[in-house]
Parts: structure tokens; C-alpha cells; sequence
């Protein structure tokens, strides 16, 4: 518990003030005046000090992804213990955009006087990207603003930031060089077993369905079940992040994707990371494992040139299935 020096000076002026008037004017009223403002700061501490630590705080997102122009929305919670409200509470936190490195440190002035609250925090976006907001402390304050503890709250929550999907794009109209296999039981989008395939670390953009919980609790960190699937796939998407057009790639990626889960073709996504030489995989089949894709995408490193990760995956790769590469506004499809 910290005590601000700047508060302390100017009730020690009032108090030296009021104990002037009193004596000069000899009023009574005046010295049961500084009484009272001497007596309130033991009284504010005790209480402030047995309430601060009763609080539990939670940052979380209210929707999966926001598609351009909507506000990002976060939610702010907490909840206290003690029945004695605070109306003092400053929260620290910045928010950035990892395609666009724009970060900027913001407060936020919340009074606690529920026994439980929310409060949304909108961020207003231009661009496409993964908006994350980061909450470094919380600040609380007494009555008096004289006694502060800061209390570290890492925590931080991300919500993919998309474009609106194309009306007018045709699908990739693909011929797949390799059918469902003959233990396929049903569609053609496939189906995914109940076998585990492999157990990995979270990343940015899995959904919470796929957690290891127990493996998780056990390790103190995340990690994620990939589910094996009963069909051969045939069709990758290979989008480019050349820098300059990663909008229109974004655009393009989403707008091809959606079409193809409409004609029920089970595809992968194959993400490059140019920093560390490798591709990532990503099955979709449905609009949620898309969304789960490009949370992943958003958070790789952008590319100074165009098909590197066109180029670098038909070098270290013989693949027999078809290749649909995404460029901007182009769809280039090959073997």
C-alpha cells in the first residue's frame, strides 16, 4: 500500500488552514471540523484495507470475430467480497493490433460499487487484424484518494478483425485429384474420429471444445487435441501475407472459403510462417474452424515479397493434392 504524496500535501494545507481560521476566529465548529478530517483518514484505511483484497477481476471478448466496420467489444468484470464499495478504481491497459503495430497505453476509470459489475470497452477498427487488449494493473484508491495499492493483472484477450466476404467472387470450382477414402462413412465433407491424433500446444484461435483439460491442469498450460479425420483431403488454400495486399488477401481467403463450406468440400488451410520456415494446417468444414484459422493467421509475420509461401511450400513439398494459392484479389489453382 502505497500513500500519494501530492493528496497528502494538499489535506495537510487544508487541515494547517482550518486550524489557523479556528484560532484566529476562535470557532469551535472550526476545530470539530479538523477533528473529523484528521479522524476520517484511520477510518479509510482500515476499511480500504480489509476491502481491497476481496476483489476478483475478469477481461473476455463478447464476440468470436467482428467483421469491418464494427467496434471490437471487450468486457471488463469484477467481483467483491466485502459489502464496502469502492468508487475509486483505475485500470491500465493497452491495445494493439499485431498486423499494425499501434499500441497505445489507455486507462480506464471503473467505480466498484456492486457487488458484481461489467462494463464494455469498444475499440473503434479500420483494419483488419487480431485486436488484442492487454491489462497490465489496477489501481484502487481509499475514500480519502489519499492510501492506492496496485494489484497486476496481466491478462489479456484478442478478437480477429475481418472483412465483409465478397458478393461477387466465384468459388474455385476445383476437380479433386483424391476422393474420400472407403472407410468414409457419410459426406464429403468428412468426418472427424474420435481418435486423437495429437495432443500440441495452444495457439491463438483454437477453440476451447478442443482443450486437453486434465493434461492441461496437470502441465499448468494449455494444450489441444487434434482429432484425426476419417477422408483423404484434396484441396489446400495457400493464402500469401505479402504485406501490401494482405487486406485483399484476407478478403479474398474468407470470401473462397465460405463458398467452398457451401458446396460441402472439406479443405485445409495452410498457413506460412516466414520466421520460422513452417506451415501450420488448419481443417475446415464449417464456418467456426475458418474463423479458428484466421485468428492463427493474424498472428504470423507479415512478407515483404509475394508467393513466398506458395514458393516454399511446392519446393519442400510433393503433395498430390490440389493447391489453390490466394494472392490479393487472385486465386491461383494448380497441383
Amino acid at each position: 500500500m502505497k500513500i500519494d504524496i501530492l493528496v497528502l500535501i494538499r489535506y495537510l494545507i487544508i487541515a494547517i488552514f482550518i486550524a489557523a481560521f479556528s484560532i484566529i476566529f476562535g470557532q469551535p465548529v472550526l476545530m470539530l471540523l479538523l477533528f473529523v478530517l484528521i479522524l476520517i483518514f484511520p477510518i479509510s484505511f482500515f476499511v480500504f484495507k480489509s476491502s481491497c483484497k476481496s476483489y476478483s477481476f475478469r477481461l473476455t471478448h463478447r464476440a468470436e470475430y467482428v467483421e469491418l466496420p464494427n467496434n471490437a467489444e471487450f468486457e471488463f468484470s469484477y467481483k467483491r467480497g466485502k459489502c464496502m464499495p469502492l468508487f475509486n478504481a483505475t485500470v491500465n491497459f493497452t491495445c494493439e493490433n499485431r498486423y499494425f503495430k499501434n499500441s497505445l497505453e489507455r486507462i480506464l476509470s471503473v467505480p466498484i460499487v456492486k457487488n458484481a459489475n461489467s462494463f464494455v470497452i469498444p475499440i473503434e477498427v479500420s483494419e483488419i487484424g487480431l485486436i488484442t487488449l492487454k491489462f497490465k494493473t489496477i489501481e484502487l484508491r481509499d475514500y480519502t484518494s489519499l492510501f492506492k495499492v496496485i494489484i497486476p493483472f496481466e491478462c489479456e484477450s484478442s478478437i480477429p478483425v475481418i472483412p465483409v466476404p465478397k458478393d461477387t467472387i466465384e468459388p474455385p470450382f476445383v476437380t479433386p485429384k483424391e476422393g474420400v477414402d472407403e472407410y468414409t462413412e457419410s459426406e464429403a465433407v468428412g468426418n472427424v474420429s474420435s481418435d486423437v491424433k495429437e495432443i500440441r500446444e495452444y495457439r491463438p484461435g483454437d477453440r476451447l471444445q478442443r482443450i486437453h483439460w486434465k493434461l492441461s491442469a496437470k502441465l499448468d498450460d494449455l494444450f489441444v487435441k487434434e482429432m484425426a479425420h476419417t477422408s483423404t483431403l484434396s484441396i489446400i488454400i495457400i493464402p500469401d501475407l505479402y504485406r501490401d495486399e494482405i487486406g485483399d488477401t484476407i478478403s479474398t481467403l474468407v470470401s473462397a472459403s465460405i463458398c467452398l463450406i457451401k458446396q460441402k468440400t472439406r479443405f485445409e488451410i495452410c498457413v506460412f510462417n516466414s520466421d520460422a520456415c513452417e506451415f501450420s494446417y488448419f481443417t475446415v468444414t464449417s464456418d467456426e474452424e475458418l474463423f479458428e484459422a484466421i485468428t492463427y493467421l493474424f498472428c504470423q509475420p507479415l512478407c515483404d515479397g509475394k508467393d513466398e509461401a506458395k514458393n516454399t511450400f511446392l519446393s519442400a513439398t510433393s503433395s498430390a493434392s490440389t493447391i489453390i494459392s490466394i494472392c490479393g484479389n487472385s486465386i491461383d489453382i494448380g497441383e
